[in-house]
């Protein structure tokens, strides 16, 4: 179990400069104050102090965050405003009714265990045969299970590859598309043949025993199989990785980052792509990593790049907010499709998960026409076959 931290502390941190304002998503759509973090910060100190009593707004407005830590990437007092929202939601949680509580750790529990895939799997079978047009509808049509993960050769050189939670549950496509990749440069992979969780759903969801568990459990697994290298493909878990990760010594890459520092991978061959290609930048993606991206698309002959310019720096899906968003939340993802709507690519490339999913339906209940994949998938579909 995390130890306990003293919020009145951390919060005194925060200077009140508002440096954070003009890099916060949520403050961006809704010019709101406690949808700012100094804000948030605020109010999660008067709720520790008891100053603030438990209200749906309070809990608007802690949940709403969506985690993309542009703040604290910037703050010049250092605040760790992650500490400070992450306990101030189990702060709250701790409020909620028993019923309330069991019923958001068993959401989570249905992303991040191997009998809630085994369940929405099932549901989502269903759901194909269902043409309503709803959130949850949707996410249960975007399941996806395939057989096909395994290696097509035999190779000396393996490398692991952590799929997460919900890559296991809604990206296979991804996952098929890094092996297929790997394979044609004769390295063959190893995936856990059960679901490892970074622990940011819970942790970001207030649940912070449970994400301690999850983290527990990675952990162990790396080191009693004595892994040294693995890469993952959403930038969501790889920045969680980063932190969570107890061997410093480990290396761990994004499988673009891996791709782009290959030399072999540099001299592929590639078909011709005559498509507009729209490439989402995660909030969880590092500067490096989005170059990385272009460049490896770049390699693609006849591609057309095209990146957001609509100065909204967030799709609004972080944490469980792909899930239960709030206002801010849908404006940002509205903002989103709206650009995607008068852009009018062929295809939208992401590289976190929650991103992919919330894109994508935006995209179908605006009755929009738009793949959105992983970069990876596009390279593997233009890789031309040795």
């Amino acid at each position: 179990m995390p130890p306990p931290i003293n919020l009145t502390k951390i919060a005194d941190q925060c200077v009140m400069c508002g440096m954070c304002l003009p890099h916060c998503p949520t403050y961006q759509v809704s010019q709101h104050e406690a949808e700012s973090p100094r804000g948030r910060i605020s109010l999660v100190k008067a709720f520790s102090e008891g100053e603030l009593c438990a209200s749906s707004a309070l809990a608007t407005h802690l949940q709403s965050c969506t985690g993309c830590m542009k703040c604290q990437d910037i703050c010049p007092a250092n605040v760790p405003y992650q500490d400070i929202i992450d306990n101030g939601r189990q702060l709250y949680k701790e409020e909620l009714s028993f019923a309330y509580r069991f019923i958001q750790k068993s959401s989570i529990a249905l992303l991040t265990h191997q009998w809630g895939h085994k369940l929405l799997t099932s549901l989502s079978v269903i759901a194909k045969h269902i043409h309503a047009i709803n959130k949850f509808s949707i996410l249960l049509r975007l399941i996806t299970k395939s057989d096909s993960t395994k290696n097509s050769k035999a190779a000396k050189k393996f490398l692991t590859i952590l799929p997460g939670c919900t890559g296991s549950l809604f990206d296979q496509q991804t996952l098929v598309s890094i092996i297929k990749l790997l394979n044609q440069l004769d390295i063959q992979t190893h995936i856990p043949d059960k679901i490892m969780c970074c622990g940011a759903l819970a942790q970001h969801s207030g649940n912070l025993q449970q994400a301690d568990k999850q983290i527990r459990v990675i952990n162990h697994y790396i080191s009693t199989n004595n892994i040294n290298e693995f890469i993952s493909f959403a930038s969501g878990c790889g920045r969680q990785y980063n932190q969570v990760i107890t061997n410093k010594q480990l290396a761990h890459k994004d499988i673009i980052s891996w791709l782009a520092d290959s030399h072999q991978f540099g001299t592929a061959d590639f078909e011709s792509c005559p498509k507009r290609v729209l490439v989402h930048r995660p909030c969880t993606q590092e500067n490096i990593e989005q170059e990385n991206v272009i460049k490896l698309l770049a390699l693609i002959p006849d591609i057309e790049l095209l990146e957001f310019n609509d100065g909204i720096s967030c799709c609004g899906a972080g944490g469980m907010q792909l899930i239960t968003p709030e206002d801010s939340n849908r404006a940002l993802l509205d903002s989103k499709i709206n650009t995607i709507s008068t852009m009018r690519p062929n295809v939208i490339v992401s590289s976190n998960i929650g991103c992919s999913l919330s894109l994508k339906i935006g995209i179908q209940t605006t009755g929009l026409d738009i793949e959105v994949i992983h970069p990876v998938t596009l390279l593997a579909q233009q890789l031309k076959q040795k």
